[in-house]
């Protein structure tokens, strides 16, 4: 938690008694971070519980005070106890004073016990994952029992455990999506400016080094949109169902929507690659795209076409195949290309 947050303005937006603006502040401190989110609801169950009763409390005030040292490691000097002795007439306000005393003190002391363990025990860990060559076959589990497919390259950051309201992720690179449905949880997943929020559905999304960040649904719904990365704004917004794809140009801000016939953009994972008529030039970025590829002709493209179907081979072997059936010179060194 913030150590730097008015805890009395927390208790008086608790109790509704902070102005406008001060309930906008306290939203915007509740909805910063995961872990900000899980201690408000707990301060708030505590609250009504207790804070909201005018009668004794449900709490047992010295075994709240105990454990709140035990968890905190709480030491204090043990001193002798000074016992008074009051008038007879003056012990009913005495013990009305106590009560109401021992009252606020129960919410005092568990309040600030959460402050403290929450904020230090309890506190919501983020995990780092970036995957390697050898992670396309072994998708990370997310907490919720989503599971993503990471091509090379990628990585993801998510909490060890998941807000009450939605399910906060950050990621970076190519992966494909399998997301557990929760309508009641939405998942929703940020790559630079660009937002995909989704309830349960499956799909493919890349924002890698160039000037472009795409998804292709498969399955279920999706929200794709943009945002103003100083204050949150939504810019662009598209809805896609399965077999559309949704494209967010960096240098523009635009989102364009488009279907699409094929699965060769999930050939990384596949890697199955099927053409149909398909324009060489097309073929060409495909395979720059699925093998990390940077390919130089000096050879008209768009007036060839290719019908065919590659599974699992090499970029060597299907630039062989291209070499016999066009006549073309094709030299293939490492990760470098050349067509003529």
């Amino acid at each position: 938690m913030n150590q730097d947050f008015n805890m009395q303005l927390l208790v008086s937006f608790l109790s509704g008694n902070t102005s406008r603006e001060e309930s906008v502040l306290v939203e915007q401190w509740i909805n910063s971070s995961d872990e900000n989110k899980m201690m408000f609801e707990e301060f708030k169950k505590v609250w009504e519980l207790s804070a909201s009763k005018l009668e004794p409390l449900p709490i047992d005030v010295d075994q709240a005070w105990e454990k709140f040292k035990s968890l905190a490691d709480f030491k204090e000097d043990k001193k002798p106890q000074i016992k008074i002795q009051q008038p007879e007439k003056s012990k009913f306000q005495i013990n009305k004073f106590l009560k109401v005393f021992a009252q606020i003190a129960a919410v005092i002391i568990i309040l600030f016990g959460l402050y403290f363990i929450l904020g230090t025990k309890g506190k919501i860990e983020k995990l780092s994952v970036t995957a390697s060559a050898d992670q396309k076959s072994s998708p990370v589990l997310l907490p919720d029992g989503s599971s993503i497919t990471m091509n090379e390259g990628a990585k993801i950051v998510y909490p060890e455990k998941f807000a009450s309201d939605v399910r906060h992720i950050n990621f970076r690179g190519e992966a494909y999506f399998n997301v557990a449905s929760n309508p009641e949880k939405p998942m929703i997943i940020a790559t630079d400016n660009v937002r995909v929020k989704v309830l349960g559905t499956s799909f493919n999304l890349c924002n890698n080094d160039n000037n472009e960040i795409s998804v292709y649904l498969e399955s279920g719904k999706v929200l794709f949109y943009s945002v103003d990365n100083t204050d949150g704004t939504v810019l662009e917004q598209v809805i896609l169902v399965p077999g559309q794809k949704a494209v967010f140009n960096k240098t523009t801000g635009l989102i364009s929507k488009n279907e699409f016939n094929n699965n060769n953009f999930k050939a990384w994972k596949t890697g199955s690659l099927d053409f149909v008529n398909a324009p060489l030039s097309d073929v060409i970025r495909i395979l720059e795209k699925t093998y990390n590829l940077t390919v130089e002709s000096k050879v008209e493209l768009d007036e060839q076409f290719l019908t065919a179907s590659f599974n699992n081979e090499t970029p060597q072997s299907i630039f062989e195949t291209l070499q016999i059936i066009y006549g073309f010179d094709i030299e293939v060194e490492g990760d470098k290309v050349s067509i003529y």
